[in-house]
């Protein structure tokens, strides 16, 4: 398993003008936990956040080096943005290790014009951008990809119909709707006529 270092420093449980002192000194406030392990309050960089977070990298496998102490494995499970400035002020690192799953919220992205839109007249609408899987660490998909435009209208794809990577299971309904086509109504001239 390839991991990232990402450098962080331990820190006491303060006030929230601690956390505004971190942020302003380009650092944001985290929190390393997993189980079997007691939660361990750090900063990091965040420019050093920022290249872990380049798009399509949301699950990097880091190793997270805490006051020089490398071999913590982990992955951003979580964060927090200002609502304004749209900066990360907070972030859950969780504890990994090759043998356990993690639920992880990974984007569906489709590709192409489905048969049903381009000659059947139909609308297409996709109702779900993210999916939730459960994966071993190394087998995160950094998305699941599709091509659509072999659907006819009417057509309801749902979660369970995806074609999956091997070793990466749903962690959601399987009855989860990923996208609809539906065809085109007839006009009242069409139905009379």
């Amino acid at each position: 398993m390839e991991l990232t270092k990402l450098v962080a420093t331990s820190r006491v449980q303060g006030k929230s003008a601690d956390s505004k002192r971190l942020r302003k000194a380009g650092q944001i406030p985290a929190v390393f936990y997993g189980k079997g392990q007691e939660a361990v309050n750090v900063s990091v960089s965040a420019i050093d956040v920022r290249k872990v977070l380049a798009p399509g990298k949301r699950y990097t496998l880091l190793d997270l080096v805490i006051d020089g102490k490398e071999g913590n494995a982990a992955v951003i499970y979580n964060y927090q943005k200002d609502a304004l400035t749209q900066e990360i002020i907070h972030i859950d690192f969780l504890k990994i290790d090759e043998s356990t799953k993690v639920k992880v919220r990974v984007p569906v992205k489709l590709s192409g014009l489905p048969v049903g839109v381009k000659t059947q007249g139909g609308t297409y609408a996709q109702q779900n951008r993210y999916i939730n899987l459960a994966a071993a660490p190394e087998k995160i998909p950094t998305a699941v990809e599709m091509d659509i435009s072999e659907f006819p209208a009417p057509t309801t794809f749902y979660a369970k119909d995806l074609k999956l990577p091997e070793g990466v299971e749903l962690a959601c309904t399987p009855r989860v709707v990923i996208f609809n086509i539906t065809a085109k109504r007839k006009s009242k001239e069409d139905a009379q006529g």
